[in-house]
C-alpha cells in the first residue's frame, strides 16, 4: 500500500514501457546479442537514483572484492518501446534526430565514457532487426516520420511482407508500426583490486501520457500496479475535479525504472536511495514502496539497506489538463 505521508500526493495512471531506466548489469557480447550474466566479484556498494519527467540520474558506488582487476563489460539496457501498446500520439522521443535518442551519458570517477549502443527489434520472440533494415525502417517503431518516409518508397510486394510479418496493421495508410524496440547501452569497463569506483549517468525518458479519470483508477488491477490507497484515490478525484476544461479530464505519466539487474552483482545493494520529484506542487504521485518521506514541495524519498530487489518500480505521476511547459 501507498504510505501514509504519499497518499495525500498520491498517483497516476499508466503509459507505456517506454524508457525510462535500468541498473546497470554485467554483460556479455555473444553472437545472439548482448546478454547478462551474473558478476560474483564485484558488489553494489550503494546506489542513489533520482527520477523525474525530464532527467534520470544515478549515481553508483562499486567495489572489487577480489585480489586482482576485473574487466567486465557493463550493460544499462533501457526498458522496450512497444508499438503494441503506445499511444503515438502521445509518446515522444526526447531527442528523435539522434540514435541516442535519450540523451544518456556516463561518467566513470568524473571522466566521460562513450557507451556503445545495441539496438533490436521484435514481433513477439521473433527477432526483425534484419528485415527492417533490409527495407530501410528504423528499429524504434516512435521514429514516425522516417517510417513515412520509408513507406513511400517500399512498393506493394514489400509491404505486403511487412503487414504478414506482424510488422503493420492490415490496413492500408496505417503507418504505425507494431514491433518490439529494444535498446542496451554497454562498455568494457576495469574495476581495480581492492577500490571503489564510482559511475554515474543519466538520461531522459522517453515521454508519454494518457488522460484518466477517477472510474479507471478506481478498477483493482490498477490500484494494484500502483498501490492506490482510499487516500490516493480520493486525491486523484479532487484533482479530477478541478481539471480546467468541461468534461475534465487528467494527464498520467508513468516513468518505468528495472531494478531487478542488480541481482547480478556479488551482494545486496548496500545503501539505496531513491528521490522522484514531481515536478508541480499541484501533481500527484505514487509508487509501490513503504516508508516514503516526503522531503520538500515536489520530492519525495525512499532507502533501503542490504536492498535486493524483488521486482522493478514504476513511478506514476497525474497533472490536471496541459502540463507544466516543457512536459508535453
Amino acid at each position: 500500500m501507498i504510505s501514509r505521508p504519499l497518499a495525500a500526493a498520491l498517483l497516476a495512471a499508466g503509459l507505456l514501457g517506454a524508457p525510462a531506466r535500468a541498473n546497470d548489469s554485467a554483460a556479455e557480447l555473444d553472437a545472439g546479442g548482448l546478454i547478462l550474466r551474473p558478476e560474483p566479484g564485484i558488489a553494489l556498494a550503494s546506489e542513489d537514483l533520482s527520477i523525474a519527467l525530464d532527467r534520470i540520474r544515478v549515481s553508483y558506488v562499486f567495489c572489487n572484492q577480489v585480489s586482482e582487476p576485473r574487466t567486465v563489460r557493463i550493460a544499462f539496457p533501457l526498458p522496450p518501446i512497444d508499438g503494441r501498446t503506445l499511444s503515438f500520439s502521445a509518446t515522444k522521443l526526447p531527442q528523435v534526430d539522434r540514435a541516442n535518442f535519450v540523451g544518456f551519458t556516463v561518467t566513470v570517477d568524473g571522466r566521460p565514457v562513450e557507451p556503445e549502443l545495441e539496438e533490436r527489434a521484435f514481433v513477439g520472440e521473433r527477432e526483425v532487426t534484419d528485415l527492417l533494415r533490409r527495407h530501410g525502417l528504423p528499429l524504434n517503431p516512435l521514429r514516425v516520420s522516417e517510417i513515412e518516409a520509408a513507406s513511400k518508397r517500399i512498393g506493394k510486394p514489400d509491404w505486403a511482407e511487412l503487414v504478414k510479418a506482424g510488422l503493420f496493421p492490415d490496413a492500408e495508410g496505417m503507418m504505425e508500426g507494431l514491433w518490439r524496440f529494444e535498446a542496451t547501452f554497454h562498455w568494457l569497463q576495469t574495476f581495480p583490486a581492492d577500490r571503489e569506483v564510482r559511475i554515474e549517468h543519466s538520461y531522459a525518458p522517453v515521454s508519454g501520457f494518457h488522460l484518466l479519470d477517477p472510474k479507471e483508477a478506481a478498477r483493482a488491477s490498477y490500484r494494484a500496479t500502483y498501490c492506490l490507497d482510499e487516500a490516493g484515490l480520493a486525491a486523484i478525484r479532487r484533482l479530477h475535479a478541478k481539471a480546467p476544461n468541461a468534461g475534465g479530464y487528467l494527464r498520467a505519466f508513468v516513468v518505468p525504472y528495472i531494478v531487478t539487474t542488480a541481482r547480478n552483482w556479488a551482494a545486496p545493494i548496500g545503501r539505496f536511495t531513491l528521490t522522484v520529484d514531481k515536478g508541480s506542487p499541484e501533481a500527484l504521485v505514487s509508487f509501490c514502496r513503504s516508508g516514503i518521506r516526503k522531503t520538500g514541495p515536489t520530492t519525495f524519498r525512499w532507502e533501503a539497506r542490504d536492498y535486493v530487489p524483488d521486482h522493478d518500480l514504476r513511478v506514476l505521476i497525474v497533472l490536471p489538463g496541459p502540463g507544466p511547459t516543457g512536459i508535453r
